[in-house]
C-alpha cells in the first residue's frame, strides 16, 4: 500500500454508551435520532446494557456521518443507512451511508466509530479483554506463526491481534465470513510514521486474500480494559475526536 495522507485523516471517536446517550439527549435522544428499525433492534436485546450500547453506537454512527457531510446532529436521523453483504448479497453486513466512509464497533457499553475519505477501505474494532478465551480461539483467530510466538496465557496480545484482524476484515467487507487465522499481522512498511492518537504499527499479510494484504493497522488508546484498532490503506494521519466535539452543532 502506498503511504500518504493526501485524502485527509482517519478520525475516530470512542466513548461509553451512557456518555453518548447523555449528549444525544440534547437532540431528543434515540427516539429522535434513530430510525424505527434501529429502535426496534435495540429493544430486542435481553440485556438492557446491550440495548443501550446498540442505540448509542448507531446514534454515534449517524452523527459522525452527518458531521462528514457538513450537517449537524439534528440531521442525523434523516440519513439512510444501507447494508449489503458481499458474501450473500443480503441486506445485512457492514452499515453505510452514501457519500461517507465509516466503520462501527461496539463492546457492550463501549462504542467506536471511525470516519475517512470515501476512496479508501476503513475498518475499526474495539473489544474488551476477557478473563479467558475459548479453547478454539487460537485455531480460529491466529496464524500458525502467531500461535508459535505467543505464550499460552497471553490473552491481551491475542485480543490485540483479534481487533487488528477484525478491523481489516471490516475494511474489505468480508467480516467474519473469513476466518481471521487466514490473516497474519506483521511489521509495517518501512516508512510508517507516528500520529497524534496512534501509529501505523503493523500490516496485514495475507497473499491469498488480496484485498486485505498490505492493509495498515494502528492500535489506538482504548483504556485499560479494552483493545482497539483501525485498518486502512496508505498511512493517513489519525485524529481522535472527543464525543462532545462530535455532538457540537444545533
Amino acid at each position: 500500500m502506498t503511504p500518504g495522507n493526501k485524502a485527509g485523516p482517519v478520525e475516530y471517536v470512542m466513548a461509553g454508551a451512557q456518555e453518548v446517550l447523555s449528549h444525544a439527549a440534547r437532540f431528543g435522544g434515540p427516539g429522535e435520532l434513530l430510525s424505527h428499525a434501529e429502535l426496534a433492534a435495540a429493544a430486542r436485546f435481553r440485556n438492557p446494557a446491550d440495548g443501550r450500547g446498540y442505540a448509542a453506537g448507531h446514534i454515534l454512527f449517524r452523527v459522525m456521518a452527518a458531521r462528514a457531510l457538513g450537517g449537524t446532529p439534528r440531521t442525523a436521523r434523516g440519513l439512510a443507512i444501507h447494508r449489503h453483504c458481499r458474501n450473500c448479497g443480503g441486506a445485512h453486513g457492514k452499515p453505510g451511508i452514501d457519500a461517507t466512509n465509516l466503520s462501527l464497533s461496539r463492546a457492550r457499553d463501549t462504542v467506536m466509530v471511525a470516519s475517512a475519505a470515501p476512496n479508501r477501505p476503513l475498518g475499526a474494532d474495539v473489544e474488551a479483554f476477557p478473563r479467558q478465551l475459548h479453547s478454539s480461539f487460537d485455531s480460529f483467530a491466529l496464524s500458525p506463526e502467531e500461535r508459535e510466538a505467543l505464550a499460552h496465557t497471553d490473552v491481551e496480545s491475542r485480543i490485540r491481534l483479534w481487533v487488528a484482524k477484525e478491523a481489516a476484515l471490516k475494511a474489505t467487507g468480508h467480516g467474519l465470513a473469513v476466518e481471521p487465522c487466514a490473516l497474519h499481522i506483521g511489521p509495517p512498511a518501512p516508512d510508517h510514521h507516528g500520529t497524534r492518537a496512534g501509529s501505523w504499527a503493523a500490516a496485514v499479510e495475507s497473499p491469498a486474500l488480496r484485498e486485505t494484504h498490505g492493509l495498515n493497522i494502528a492500535w489506538v488508546p482504548a483504556g485499560g480494559n479494552h483493545a482497539a484498532a483501525l485498518a486502512t490503506s496508505a498511512q493517513p494521519d489519525i485524529k481522535e475526536l472527543d464525543v462532545q466535539e462530535v455532538f457540537q452543532g444545533s
